[in-house]
């Protein structure tokens, strides 16, 4: 074992004692009572009760499927359907949820369950919502296994490797976890569903498949076996929702899709099309095709793909019925057997600089512009200058890389496109946009040839909403050149106060063992000390919190602009994200809490991860992490994280921001 790791590892592992001992008691919202009655009871109490697991899907990125934000919507969805209040039970782990169940502190268990004969004998299922094989993943199935305990794996581990040695592993371990163990040689080998395993193994070059396990489990929602008629209501819904398990493997014309009741929309992972931000879906992509869906009451299903000629491949395959992917139409794409729609954006090759926007062709003379060869630009580069006005550079970088070279000085001029070039600097306030050389191009959402009336569906939508006030809303908030956070403001710090907010942070931030004066320097970085503050994703007051990550630390959404209910929201966020980094140095755990909170521990996960590739340390942020951080806003990196695409670029800055304010704060009461 890396003894880097080791820390960690046994703090994982000492934490998950023994797979027989008891679970601890589930987390709940209200501490309901307990009541155990069937369907008309609940319509009579005029409330149902809906358990999850804390911060279930949170750091997700579904790569394939319905995410675990629509599920509860489908459970909010069958509540309104009825005319009864949706209530959430929160708990750790599996266990947890089936306890709440049998005690009668709720009713339905929403989450991805897998049903087992031992379930099944304990408890009652909806129809499937998914089916699905287990892998075994690993370096060896001979060796040492790990499972998490409450889990179905235990019961797959002990039917097909009964003689295993096992290593104990808490219930909450989720598959980065495993990841991380299987990495370091704690564990030889795991067990895990499908989608779970595929990214594993396809983030790890340490990990490969050993075997799938022949049999196919269900997954579904459970619930008290004595309820028979609430089972009967979920089933009727979800058979309507046409959310129940379908295999479809065929292309889907409009009927077809309409009658399933779910958009498979293929995509990429990217800071133009679809990403994860603190536990946010995100991408103008993304956003806008899931207009088109709830235009239609459709459930969007994502897959992503590695490249477009895979999403191509996957899209005359029947695996999705529309790309969205920014793509431009042209005669080869149409050739193989695709449909675009009408232009629902349009950009242009724009030139970048750090400087004075370069205005015309002579503004480039006795310039550097440099491009990716194998792009596009690189053409329209060696038709400008057949003068030979200005000098070409190659690089092998992706365009967010070029881009990022511009704003630090290291490179003078880049050609990228318009929307791409926008959303970097929307980031990046040292990025100028200079003219165009050439006329705009559509982008277009791609369906394939045959399928006439989706297309005309997806072009009635383009054209209804096109230039309208919803469209402009989403381009603004992706691409207009406005600066996600106010310019700066000058608060000088006079005698023992920081903000007028010090009273507030101070016991907060004792009660979560943090300074105060770090949360105000996180504060000032975050809203620059104003409490109305909402970013382009949501995220509301003094510390920006999303709604659903103050709905998960027991905050009303409603109240974050309230600065008590803000600051103690943050704190309480800020706090869960040191817990996903146990082992490190009590310094270093607060250099990647703080990233974590920026841009999610997901991301840095992936960063810690890359880290250990490239040869840096893992177990130190500055100049080693937030490195490799860097690297995962390029294509080649964002392809090998299990999280994909993050724009590293901001976690480093957030972090050192706040490292040098929180140090001048120190500073300034030595000097009182």
């Amino acid at each position: 074992m890396k003894p880097r790791h080791a820390l960690a590892l046994a703090a994982l592992i000492a934490a998950a004692g023994c797979e027989q001992e008891a679970p601890a008691p589930p987390v709940t919202a209200d501490a309901p009572p307990a009541e155990t009655g069937d369907w008309s009871a609940i319509q009579d109490r005029g409330a149902i009760r809906f358990a999850r697991r804390a911060w279930d899907g949170f750091e997700t990125l579904p790569a394939q499927g319905l995410s675990a934000e629509q599920y509860r919507r489908l459970a909010e969805g069958f509540a309104a359907r009825h005319w009864v209040e949706a209530q959430w039970v929160v708990a750790p782990d599996m266990e947890s949820l089936f306890a709440a169940l049998e005690e009668g502190r709720a009713d339905v268990a929403v989450s991805n369950i897998t049903v087992t004969p031992g379930r099944s004998a304990r408890l009652a299922f909806s129809l499937p919502l998914t089916r699905s094989q287990e892998w075994v993943i690993g370096s060896t199935d001979a060796g040492t296994f790990g499972v998490a305990a409450g889990t179905s794996y235990v019961k797959s581990l002990g039917a097909h490797y009964p003689k295993a040695e096992r290593v104990p592993v808490p219930a909450d371990a989720d598959p980065m976890d495993f990841q991380a163990m299987l990495e370091d040689g704690v564990i030889d080998a795991t067990i895990m569903d499908e989608a779970a395993a595929r990214v594993v193994v396809r983030t790890s070059p340490a990990v490969r498949q050993l075997r799938v396990l022949p049999e196919i489990h269900a997954h579904a929602w459970a619930m008290r076996p004595d309820n028979p008629e609430l089972k009967q209501a979920l089933d009727e819904y979800l058979l309507q929702r046409h959310t129940v398990d379908e295999d479809v493997a065929e292309s889907r014309d409009w009927p077809a899709v309409v009658a399933a009741k779910r958009l498979r929309m293929l995509t990429l992972n990217g800071p133009t099309t679809y990403y994860l931000w603190r536990g946010e879906l995100l991408g103008y992509e993304y956003e806008l095709m899931s207009a088109f869906a709830a235009a239609h009451d459709l459930e969007l299903e994502v897959v992503v793909g590695r490249d477009s000629a895979e999403l191509f491949d996957w899209l005359l395959a029947g695996r999705g019925d529309v790309i969205a992917a920014g793509l431009t139409p042209t005669p080869d794409r149409e050739a193989l057997g695709l449909r675009f729609t009408r232009p629902y954006l349009e950009v242009r090759e724009t030139f970048v600089t750090a400087g004075r926007p370069v205005e015309s062709l002579a503004d480039l003379a006795g310039r550097r512009v440099t491009v990716n060869p194998v792009t596009s630009y690189a053409e329209t580069l060696r038709e400008l200058n057949a003068a030979g006005a200005f000098e070409v550079e190659h690089a092998d970088r992706q365009t967010d890389a070029l881009l990022a070279a511009v704003g630090e000085g290291e490179l003078d001029v880049v050609l990228a496109d318009s929307h791409h070039a926008e959303l970097v600097a929307t980031f990046d306030a040292r990025l100028k946009l200079g003219f165009a050389p050439k006329p705009a191009v559509g982008l277009g959402w791609a369906v394939a040839a045959a399928n006439e009336a989706l297309h005309a569906e997806l072009d009635a939508f383009i054209a209804e909403g096109y230039r309208g006030y919803d469209f402009n809303v989403l381009r603004n908030k992706y691409f207009a050149n406005e600066r996600r956070m106010a310019l700066h403001r000058e608060h000088r710090v006079t005698g023992d106060s920081l903000s007028p907010y010090d009273g507030i942070v101070r016991p907060l931030a004792e009660a979560a063992d943090f300074d105060w004066r770090l949360i105000i320097a996180q504060m000032y970085q975050e809203s620059g000390f104003d409490p109305t503050r909402v970013s382009f994703a949501g995220a509301r007051g003094l510390l920006q919190v999303l709604p659903g990550t103050a709905r998960e630390v027991g905050i009303d959404p409603d109240r974050l602009a309230l600065p008590q209910a803000g600051i103690e929201a943050g704190v309480k966020y800020l706090a869960w994200t040191r817990e996903r980094f146990p082992g490190l140095p009590v310094g270093e755990q607060l250099w990647f809490a703080l990233a974590a909170y920026n841009a999610g521990p997901g991301h840095v996960r992936d960063g810690r991860r890359l880290a250990d590739r490239l040869g840096l340390d893992r177990s130190l942020w500055f100049d080693n992490v937030e490195a490799a951080m860097l690297k995962l806003a390029e294509p080649e990196y964002a392809a090998q994280a299990a999280y994909g695409y993050v724009r590293g670029s901001e976690p480093v800055a957030y972090v050192r921001d706040i490292r040098e304010r929180y140090r001048a704060y120190l500073e300034h009461f030595r000097t009182l």
